[in-house]
């Protein structure tokens, strides 16, 4: 299937690559299934979350581990019920990042991470009741800035 990307142009995507998102992220209600691009081959590259049939709905991720040391994410049992995920299911975590021409001035969005079964093909936008956690963490150079 071929897509239309923000940042990547036109994409030639196979159906196992989608991940869906059976609750829309807030205020993105018409897309649904998304792909997810690295920008660079690098363990702390950034990351697209692309929608598949929205081009300019595609959302910056960062890797929260290159951000917060022991990020902690807590899912309720709905969250775990949305994402098809037991205690023993590998999720992946990632974080929206806001990214401003001066890198300094970027952030990330601690409270609302986006986790994804890779297994299902399962994602979901949680919302944690955490307040330690920001939503307008600053990236101090923890990844790579350009995109």
């Amino acid at each position: 299937m071929v897509i239309q990307t923000k940042y990547f142009g036109e994409m030639n995507i196979a159906e196992e690559e989608k991940i869906y998102f059976p609750e829309p992220l807030l205020g993105f209600e018409d897309s649904s299934n998304y792909i997810l691009i690295r920008f660079y081959d690098e363990p702390d590259s950034l990351f697209c979350l692309q929608s598949v049939s929205v081009p300019d709905a595609a959302f910056v991720l960062a890797d929260p581990v290159y951000i917060v040391e022991n990020y902690v994410v807590s899912l309720s049992p709905d969250d775990s019920k949305t994402l098809k995920a037991d205690k023993d299911t590998p999720l992946a975590f990632y974080v929206i990042a806001v990214v401003r021409d001066d890198w300094k001035d970027s952030t990330v969005n601690l409270r609302c991470p986006i986790a994804v079964n890779p297994g299902k093909r399962l994602g979901k936008q949680l919302i944690m009741d955490d307040l330690s956690y920001s939503m307008r963490h600053p990236i101090d150079g923890g990844t790579k800035g350009e995109v």
